[in-house]
C-alpha cells in the first residue's frame, strides 16, 4: 500500500473521529452530578439506582454515593431507588451549577410497627389486657386513663418519664369519657355522665386526690377562652368571624376586660364574599338543569375544583382547607408573647400590653421542599409532607414545633424562634400517632396496631 495513501486515509479517519467526538461531547454537556446520603446518619449511600423517568437510561452511586447522568433534555424526572430506602421522585427542571446533595430516608420509618429497643423511641405503656382511653401530662409523669374492653373495668395510672408506675387510682365515676388539662395545667377528668373532677397527685402520700366536682359544660364554659397565666392576668383568646380572625386580651382583679391584639384577615373575607356570590350564580343556572331532588347534593365552585361539582363532602373538606384559619398564641417568657399570623406569614412577638417588639417572617406553613427544587441540598423524602396545621409547646424549655404529614407519618420540626426556620426534623416511627404532646424534647403519642390495644409510646426529638 502507498504510505503516503495510508497517511491520507489515516488523517480522514481521524478527522471524522475528532468530529464525532466532539459532536458527543457537545451532546454530553448536560451532565447532572449528585449524591445521595441517609438522611439520618448522613453517610453516603452506595448502589443507589438513579433512572431517568420514561426511558431505560439510569446509572447507580458508587462507593462514595456519588453519580452522574447525562441529560439529553430538560425537564426530566429520575426515580432513585434502594433497598431499605423509599423510593423518590426529583424534577429537574433546569441544570444546577454545583452538584446536589439528596437525603434518601429509610423505609423502617414507614413500618407499622418497629424494634421497640430503638434508642429514640419506646413504650411507655403496652398491656394485651388494657387498653389507653387518654392521657395528659402531669407536671412531667403520664397520667393515663386505662380500661378493658366495653369500659367495664376502668382506672387511673400515673407513670414516671421511665413508664414505671407510680400510682394505679380507681375513678371517682364510671363510666370514664376522658381527661382535660385547664390552662393552669390542673388535669380533670371527665365522666360520661358530663361530671367533672380535678385530680391531684399527692405525692406524699402517693395516691390520687379527687377534687371539685362539677359539670363538664360549667368547667369548658369558665376555663374555655382561656390560654394561659402571666403574673396576675389571666390572657384569652377568642375567634372572629368563624375563624377568619381573633382577638387576644386578658383579665386582671380591679379591672376591666383588656384586648390587646386584634386581627381579621380581609383578604379572606374578601374571597368568602366572592366565592358566595359564585355560588349563587352558578347554584341558579344549575336548579334549571338539575332535578330538585339532587340539587341539595350538588354546588358550583370557584376553587379549588373550578368548573367542577361539589357534593356535601368535597364542600366540607374545601371549606376547611380554604377558609380555616389559626392563629395560635404562646407565652414565650413571663414578659413575651408569640403570636403566629399565618395569614401575613409573620410571627409576631408582643409584650405583656399587646405592643409588638418584632417581626420573624415565616414559611414553613407552606410547601416546603417542592420535587422541582434545585438547591445545592434536597431532602428527597420533604417531597409529599404537608403541613399538619399544629403547633406544639414544650411546656418544659418553651420550645416551638410544627408537624408535617406523609402517608399517616408525621414529622415534628422545632421552630427556631430567631429566624423562623425550622431545625431539623424527626420522624414519628409508627403510622397515625394520636394526640401528640411535647416535654423536655420528647414527643408522647398514642398508638394502635391491627389488632391491638391502644397504647402511650415516647420518642426523643
Amino acid at each position: 500500500m502507498n504510505t503516503k495513501t495510508t497517511f491520507f486515509g489515516l488523517q480522514a479517519f481521524f478527522g471524522i473521529f475528532f468530529l464525532f467526538f466532539q459532536i458527543a461531547l457537545y451532546a454530553q454537556t448536560d451532565i447532572f452530578k449528585g449524591v445521595v446520603k441517609d438522611e439520618q446518619t448522613l453517610k453516603p449511600i452506595p448502589e443507589v439506582n438513579i433512572q431517568i423517568s420514561g426511558t431505560t437510561r439510569g446509572t447507580a452511586t458508587d462507593h462514595s454515593g456519588r453519580f452522574s447522568i447525562i441529560l439529553e433534555q430538560l425537564p426530566v424526572s429520575l426515580v432513585f431507588s434502594c433497598i431499605g430506602y423509599e423510593d423518590e421522585n426529583y424534577k429537574v427542571s433546569e441544570l444546577p451549577e454545583n452538584t446536589v446533595e439528596f437525603l434518601l430516608m429509610s423505609k423502617a420509618y414507614a413500618l407499622n410497627e418497629i424494634n421497640i429497643t430503638a434508642n429514640n423511641y419506646s413504650f411507655l405503656f403496652k398491656n394485651k389486657d388494657y387498653s389507653v382511653l387518654d392521657y395528659e401530662l402531669m407536671n412531667g409523669n403520664a397520667l393515663l386513663l386505662i380500661f378493658r374492653t366495653l369500659l367495664n373495668k376502668s382506672e387511673m395510672v400515673l407513670l414516671n418519664r421511665s413508664g414505671d408506675t407510680l400510682v394505679i387510682s380507681s375513678l371517682p365515676e364510671s363510666p370514664p369519657a376522658g381527661l382535660y388539662k385547664d390552662f393552669l395545667s390542673n388535669i380533670h377528668y371527665f365522666s360520661r355522665s358530663d361530671h367533672a373532677y380535678q385530680i391531684f397527685y399527692n405525692k406524699g402520700g402517693n395516691r390520687m386526690d379527687v377534687l371539685y366536682k362539677t359539670t363538664v359544660d360549667s368547667l369548658e364554659k369558665i376555663l374555655g377562652s382561656f390560654i394561659f397565666r402571666m403574673s396576675d392576668r389571666l390572657y384569652f383568646q377568642e375567634t372572629l368571624a368563624n375563624g377568619m380572625g381573633t382577638i387576644v386580651g386578658y383579665y386582671q382583679k380591679g379591672s376591666n376586660r383588656q384586648i390587646i391584639r386584634q386581627y381579621f384577615d380581609e383578604k379572606k373575607s374578601s374571597e368568602w364574599m366572592d366565592d358566595q356570590r359564585f355560588y349563587n350564580r352558578w347554584n341558579g343556572l344549575l336548579a334549571s338543569q338539575i332535578p330538585s331532588g339532587e340539587m341539595s347534593a350538588v354546588k358550583f365552585a370557584q376553587s379549588p375544583k373550578l368548573g367542577q361539582y361539589m357534593n356535601q363532602f368535597d364542600e366540607r373538606a374545601y371549606q376547611f382547607e380554604f377558609y380555616n384559619m389559626i392563629f395560635p398564641v404562646i407565652k414565650i417568657t413571663d414578659n413575651q408573647i408569640a403570636f403566629f399570623n399565618f395569614s401575613r406569614d409573620f410571627i409576631e412577638f408582643l409584650d405583656k400590653e399587646g405592643k409588638i417588639l418584632m417581626n420573624v417572617p415565616i414559611t414553613f406553613h407552606k410547601e416546603s421542599v417542592s420535587e422541582s427544587d434545585t438547591l445545592s441540598s434536597v431532602r428527597l423524602s420533604e417531597s409529599g409532607w404537608r403541613w399538619g396545621k399544629v403547633i406544639l409547646e414544650d411546656e418544659f424549655n418553651h420550645n416551638i414545633y410544627t408537624t408535617y404529614l406523609k402517608n399517616g407519618m408525621v414529622k415534628i420540626n422545632q421552630i427556631d424562634l430567631v429566624t423562623g426556620k425550622l431545625k431539623k426534623g424527626t420522624v414519628i416511627p409508627v403510622q397515625y400517632p394520636v394526640k401528640m404532646e411535647v416535654y423536655d424534647g420528647d414527643v408522647y403519642f398514642l398508638n394502635k396496631g391491627v389488632n391491638e390495644n391502644w397504647k402511650l409510646a415516647k420518642c426523643s426529638l
